[in-house]
Order: structure tokens, then sequence, then C-alpha cells
């Protein structure tokens, strides 16, 4: 016999055997199962740990769920969430324990209801990585919090990003807000940069209920249809024009144009809006003929000429207090700080205290996720 016939007899032999012995060994397994459930049943939870452990390792997905009722019980002598973390851990290795990958992540980034004040920041990054790459949306949730979490020493808001989009498109709401913080609290521009992120994050917010949400949905479209015209930095920019217009800031909104993005998109932009609201007399003088000197011979250009000549060419001052302008007053947020986002104390309907994830949206309003 050659080589190649031996090695494919030897290869149908072993697959005999192990197929012999599947039956063998889940009656094995179930009938340890059945004593770790026995011990458990009698208060002898490390005789029920020392079965369940191996069984565990090896993926078995019934002896993990009876780790959980062994180490994530509060009050029992056998509470350890570490020990947990460790061992679904290890099962998240096996090729076929790819489910128990997202149960670990979870609980060590202090998600888990069983173990809410545990938290081990390390122990998140394994289980996981692999978890999310195999599709486990809890995993990607996991370690969307390790990116985002304010006490975590991973915080990295740009690597949060496509674990936050992965576990938001599958509906876990806190992972949108997740999103909408990693894209908010970024430098500038990653609102251009992220504007399908942040779209989805309110949209997808929107759809699972949120109303606050759903208010700041044609202000993200805007934006990523922005973007994709004039690119992320003056959809940015557009984007602090209208701030400034909403709130009055009629000069100051062109002044942001002129100096600050120095852009002849969003210098136009800005230029058309206040000109179709009828408040060019609130442009400075001096802005004047840059606006011409940059535009040409467009509708922005025309309308400064126009008002220069209404003004007769005199070097009065505009209107309005714009020349006091600050860069910060059109800006979605006054300063960068740690505060547009974080988690409070609340109380849910059942009287129970919770918490619950805050953030400021596009209004500079603090919006409010479900108490937990």
């Amino acid at each position: 016999m050659n080589i190649r016939k031996l090695a494919s007899a030897i290869g149908l032999a072993v697959l005999a055997f192990l197929s012999a012995q599947q039956p063998a060994y889940a009656q094995a397994a179930a009938g340890s199962l059945a004593e770790a459930n026995a011990r458990l049943g009698r208060g002898d939870y490390a005789g029920a740990l020392r079965i369940i452990d191996p069984l565990c390792r090896g993926a078995n997905p019934a002896a993990c769920t009876m780790a959980e009722k062994v180490l994530l019980v509060r009050g029992r002598p056998s509470f350890d969430p570490a020990a947990y973390v460790r061992l679904l851990s290890a099962a998240c290795q096996n090729p076929r324990g790819a489910v128990m990958c997202g149960d670990a992540a979870l609980v060590a980034s202090g998600s888990s209801n069983e173990a809410a004040n545990f938290t081990n920041w390390a122990l998140v990054v394994e289980p996981g990585k692999r978890g999310c790459s195999l599709g486990d949306v809890k995993a990607c949730y996991a370690m969307s919090q390790l990116y985002t979490n304010k006490s975590s020493p991973y915080r990295n808001l740009t690597n949060a990003i496509p674990y936050s989009r992965r576990a938001c498109a599958a509906d876990i709401i806190f992972g949108c807000y997740q999103l909408m913080t990693a894209v908010q609290e970024l430098p500038d521009p990653a609102l251009g940069q992220y504007a399908d992120d942040y779209l989805l994050s309110f949209e997808k917010a929107c759809q699972l209920g949120k109303r606050e949400a759903c208010s700041e949905v044609p202000r993200a479209r805007k934006m990523k249809a922005r973007a994709a015209q004039y690119g992320a930095a003056n959809a940015v920019h557009m984007l602090y024009v209208d701030n400034g217009i909403d709130a009055g800031n009629w000069g100051g909104s062109v002044i942001h144009a002129i100096e600050v993005s120095r852009a002849p998109a969003v210098v136009e932009y800005a230029v058309g809006r206040v000109a179709s609201a009828g408040k060019m007399s609130y442009v400075r003088q001096q802005d004047l003929p840059v606006i011409v000197r940059m535009l040409g011979n467009t509708n922005g250009a025309r309308a400064a000429r126009s008002e220069m000549n209404r003004r007769g060419g005199g070097s009065t001052r505009a209107q309005d207090d714009s020349w006091r302008y600050q860069d910060s007053s059109g800006r979605r947020s006054n300063a960068r700080d740690n505060s547009r986002s974080g988690y409070e104390s609340c109380t849910k309907s059942n009287g129970a205290s919770g918490q619950r994830y805050w953030y400021y949206g596009f209004d500079n309003q603090r919006k409010y996720g479900p108490c937990l």
C-alpha cells in the first residue's frame, strides 16, 4: 500500500472512531452535568465547579450556562466574576466556543446585571475581539464599552467606532449611544468623516423607540449629504454656520466661514443663507470685499457687491455686534471637555435604582437613554 492510500485509510479509520465516540461522549457529558446539578442543589458549589470546568472549557454550552449559576449568583460563597470570565474566555478559544465570547466580554466590561460592580478591562480584550470577529454582537458591544467608557484605560474613540457600529446595527441601543459619543467627541471634522455612522446611530435609536433621537435624524442626513458633496471639513463648517444663524448671529456665521473655514464653498453657503434672509446688513463692512474676492461672480459675491453699493462704499459698521465674534459661538459646544456625555443615577419604573446614559445632541440639549 502506498503512502497516499495508507494516509487515506488511517483518516477514514480515525473519522469512524470519532463518530463512534460522539454518542458515548454526549452521554458521559450529560451524566456529568446531572451530577453537577445535583451538587449545585445541595450547595456543593466547589464540587459542581470541578465537574463543570473541563466541560465548559471544551465549549459545552450547558456546562457554561451552569457555570453562571455557580460563579455569578451574588451572595453565594462561590461568587467569582473574574473566574467566570477566565473560564468562558477559555471556552471562547475553542473552535466550537464562539458563542461564549460575548458573555465573557460583557461581564468583564461591567455590562452584566449579574456582576454589575465588577469590571476588569484587561479581560475584555481577548474574548471581545475574537467574539466580534466571529459575529457575536455582545462581544462587539463589550469592545465598544472598552473603547468609549471614560474609566477604561483603553479608551480610544476612533477604535470604538467599528465596534459601536456593529452593536448599534444589531439593535443594541447603548451601542448607538456610544457611536454618537465617539463621533461627537472626536476632533473635527469627525462629524463629516463619520457621517454615515452618526446617521446610523440616530436613525437606529429612533427606530428603537427613542423619540428624542428622531429630531436629530434630519440634521444627520444633511451632514451625510454635505460630506459627500463638499467634503468632511466643509460639511462640519456648514453645520457651525447653521448653528450661528439659528442663534441669530448672522454676521458671526459669515465671519466663521471667512476666517475659520476659509473655504469658498462654505463662504458661499453662509452668505447665501444670510442674503436669502435679508440680513446682509449684519455683515461686517470689511468682510464684503473679501467675499467678492473669494467668490468672483457667484450669487454670494453679487449679494456682497449689492450690499456694498447699498452702503455707498462707506465704512459703517454692521448693525449687530458680530464684530465681537468668538469662534466657539458657532460650534456644537463651547468647549471640548468631558461633559458631553456620561452616566447618571436614576429610578426605574419598579422603584429600584439604576443608571442611564446621557449625551448632548445637535440642539445642545441633554438627551437621555433608558433607566437600566
